[in-house]
């Protein structure tokens, strides 16, 4: 055991000793630095999503129940939540809107557009977390029909009212209602999606509706396990929707080949939406650790190999292993330290410029944020790296030969075990940096077939935006046409506009499911897209046969619509024009025959990734006035200006005075162009790329520089026996062939290994992939040419020096 006191002057001695060396420290610092911030930042991002508790009074006894829709989520719906009152494994139970929507909100004179999410009294209850200020819904504000209520999210209650506890029985404006404030949700409230309003749901239990849009929330009595919850849900629920007679084919083909089940709430609600993409970053991040690790190795090898003497002269003189150790040891101490600053500062700034392309539903609707625990995890992964490392080299630095040493003075070099150590190593970075650089090529060659893609419609030149029609001035879908002619003609109005058109849906990044049936009986869920006549023209969605929607397909007139190409081709085959489509009796409607007028070219709804779905588009005008009310809660109008070119520059604020003079009181909001909308279908493969590219040239530098310093050392111990072949009469071409074969053979190992791994690891990112399997040639040739024109690179100089070692100095050496 060392005395405290000798550890101490020990560790100072090489703290000193070891900032006399400027450069090496800043090497080695930034070495480390560079492997804690890639694991740092996706522990961050994997601790904001998925590790850290929610913040719900006995979360793991929190489950959502409903229809499982995969393996990781199920959703619930009205028409059983009354059932699920009767299931005695919960205690509590709420229900909350799977999605938030847009709210015209006015406060005296500032109008705006804010996000809000609509549950019941039992949400919050269930969820067990109190008020900031205020309280929950009352019985009254939670049935049908009662008062309108709003819970103020706590960034919303800082930013518009300075957090001023005053705020409650305050009222907004909302769709023309006054809304009172009831209460302020605390700031560690937490769910995926961003929200400024918490709106009273107000469910009725006697609603019998199975369409699943809402999270049925329930908090398990104490000593019910989560696997008799299930039992208990699957067979109440199943039982309840065998009830619902009036059910069409597809309904019951839908619910019975589904499995009914209870999820924990953190699994359904949270982790489902990134859960499989940050795991995939994580071990990215880590490979880069690794290969920093090995680097720092080598480093500290070289630092071994500056002590060699002084380590020599110890050891003769009896000094224990532990006391030959302890200056590696301290000088790693001191390294992972300055390590883990660097590495926290450099996370702290990748997560800055990382924040806009985070997915929000990663963030539990907070802002990217640095955590403690990824501030903990830093420490511990630095300073155990560091000391690894230094052991590593300490231990390889005892295998030299100390007699040698001794005599030599210092030059006696490696071993043969410590050299091959050294190599094995360089193997096995070059390996790691096989396994990313094949993961970043097979990305960027899969986002390059998703841009060869044609989406069905051009985006150049048009600008969107969304609105929601106020419900006290424009109530039913002839008041919402009249306001949409309005805002049209308003528009057309603009120098450089060419058309203008709205729907309930852009062509992409958004969907509307409803179910049709056809003349013999069959019903199909396909995709429904009410728009006014000029929409079609905005997107240049080419008309293939028949004509498109126009100004006379007003309500009172013959209901029709225009299929795409897919709709015709599965369910008309190939002959459409002239058949009855239907809108089928769905409880709240009578039937809705239509006839097919056109037929258009299809539409990437879902992006490039995805083929293109069944459409129908309908008259706006002509859209079942029952169906309107329900979708209006759902969605807002997505508008599309189609500009001349180069007329759309600038014009953001013209199209907002143009909204205003037809409706002052009515915002609008998500106003960007087009093109921005169609690169968020392709924003999760961005991402992909830009991380594991990241990585993975990260590694691919640390793998060369790592190359260059075994090479470096192994040519600096050989000075000898290249100063003998050199006055053996060996050419400097001949010994710079040695070294570069060496070299070369090395860089060969780590290919074909690393290849082989990556290889390996196929299977998981094949689902992350487009249009290239993941033994995608060209991706594989690239690899191979950069590592190797890298391994080329990195070995010339230490060769270079190898062939020019001067024959009488080298043989002096002895």
């Amino acid at each position: 055991m060392i005395r405290t006191d000798i550890l101490v002057a020990e560790s100072l001695q090489a703290w000193r000793t070891l900032l006399r060396k400027p450069g090496y420290v800043v090497l080695a610092v930034f070495t480390l630095a560079l492997g804690i911030a890639t694991t740092s930042l996706v522990f961050s991002l994997l601790d904001q999503a998925l590790l850290r508790r929610l913040p719900f009074a006995g979360e793991d006894r929190l489950a959502t129940l409903g229809v499982m829709v995969d393996e990781r989520q199920n959703f619930g719906a009205p028409g059983l939540y009354a059932a699920a009152h009767e299931i005695k494994s919960f205690s509590n139970l709420g229900m909350v809107m799977m999605f938030t929507a847009n709210s015209n909100v006015s406060s005296g004179e500032a109008v705006e557009v804010l996000s809000s999410l609509q549950a019941d009294r039992g949400f919050l209850d269930t969820l067990g977390l109190p008020l900031a200020v205020g309280r929950n819904f009352n019985a009254e504000e939670d049935r049908p029909g009662g008062p309108g209520a709003a819970i103020l999210s706590y960034a919303f209650w800082q930013r518009r009212f300075g957090g001023d506890p005053g705020v409650v029985d305050r009222t907004l404006r909302i769709e023309g209602q006054d809304v009172r404030i009831v209460g302020v949700l605390p700031q560690a409230f937490a769910w995926p999606d961003r929200f400024d309003i918490l709106l009273s749901l107000q469910p009725d239990l006697a609603n019998r509706n199975l369409s699943t849009n809402q999270y049925i929330i329930g908090r398990m009595r104490p000593g019910v396990e989560l696997g008799a919850a299930n039992a208990e849900t699957e067979s109440r629920l199943r039982t309840e929707v065998a009830t619902h007679t009036s059910m069409s084919q597809e309904g019951k083909q839908f619910w019975n080949q589904s499995r009914i089940a209870a999820l924990p709430l953190r699994d359904s609600v949270f982790a489902a939406r990134s859960g499989n993409t940050l795991w995939m970053f994580f071990g990215a991040a880590l490979c880069v650790l690794l290969v920093s690790a090995i680097n720092l190795s080598s480093l500290m090898l070289l630092r071994t190999l500056a002590r060699s003497h002084d380590s020599a002269v110890r050891s003769a003189l009896g000094a224990p292993m532990q006391r030959l150790a302890l200056p590696s040891l301290a000088e790693g101490a001191l390294i992972g330290l300055l390590g883990v600053v660097g590495g926290v500062l450099l996370t702290w700034i990748g997560l800055r410029l990382l924040g806009g392309l985070v997915p929000a539903e990663w963030l539990r609707g907070s802002d990217v944020q640095l955590s403690l625990g990824a501030v903990a995890f830093a420490l511990f992964v630095g300073i155990g790296v560091a000391l690894a490392a230094a052991l590593l080299g300490a231990l390889r630095g005892q295998r030299m030969d100390l007699v040698r040493e001794l005599v030599g003075g210092g030059r006696a070099g490696l071993s043969r075990g410590s050299g091959r150590l050294g190599r094995v190593l360089v193997v096995a970075q070059i390996g790691v940096a096989v396994v990313l650089l094949v993961g970043a090529a097979l990305f960027a060659r899969s986002l390059q077939q998703l841009a060869t893609v044609p989406m069905g419609f051009r985006s150049e030149n048009v600008t969107a935006f969304t609105l929601s029609p106020e419900k006290t001035l424009y109530p039913d879908r002839a008041s919402t046409m009249q306001q949409a002619e309005r805002i049209a003609e308003a528009m057309h109005a603009l120098p450089g506009v060419a058309a203008v058109g709205a729907s309930t849906n852009l062509p992409t990044n958004s969907q509307l499911n409803v179910t049709v049936s056809f003349g013999d009986g069959r019903q199909e869920n396909v995709q429904y897209r009410p728009v006014t006549p000029e929409f079609l023209q905005v997107f240049d969605i080419p008309m293939q046969a028949g004509r498109g929607i126009d100004v006379n397909d007003r309500a009172g007139a013959e209901a029709i619509c225009v299929v795409s190409v897919a709709f015709a081709k599965e369910y008309l085959q190939n002959d459409a024009i002239g058949k009855i489509v239907t809108l089928p009796d769905d409880g709240s409607s009578k039937p809705f025959p239509m006839r097919v007028v056109g037929i258009v070219g299809d539409v990437r709804q879902f992006g490039p990734a995805e083929p293109a779905p069944a459409i129908v588009y309908v008259p706006l005008a002509q859209m079942p006035e029952p169906l309107w009310g329900i979708l209006r809660g759902f969605y807002p109008l997505s508008y599309a200006v189609k500009f001349k070119p180069g007329a759309e520059t600038g014009m953001e604020q013209k199209l907002r005075d143009a909204v205003r003079s037809v409706s002052p009181q009515q915002p609008i909001g998500d106003l960007m162009p087009m093109r921005a909308v169609v690169a968020e279908t392709t924003s999760q493969q961005k991402l992909n790329l830009l991380l594991v590219g990241l990585f993975a040239g990260l590694a691919l530098v640390l793998a060369a520089v790592g190359l260059y310093s075994t090479m470096s050392v192994s040519v600096a111990a050989r000075q000898h026996e290249f100063g003998v072949r050199a006055a053996l009469g060996a050419e400097p071409s001949r010994l710079l062939k040695l070294v570069l074969r060496e070299s070369g053979l090395q860089v060969a190992i780590g290919l074909g290994g690393g290849l082989l791994v990556a290889l390996a690891l196929s299977s998981v990112l094949q689902r992350f992939l487009f249009g290239i399997g993941a033994a995608d040639p060209v991706a594989i040739l690239f690899v191979l040419l950069v590592l190797a024109t890298t391994g080329l690179i990195a070995s010339l100089l230490p060769a270079l020096r190898a062939s020019r070692v001067p024959p009488m100095q080298a043989l002096r050496m002895e």
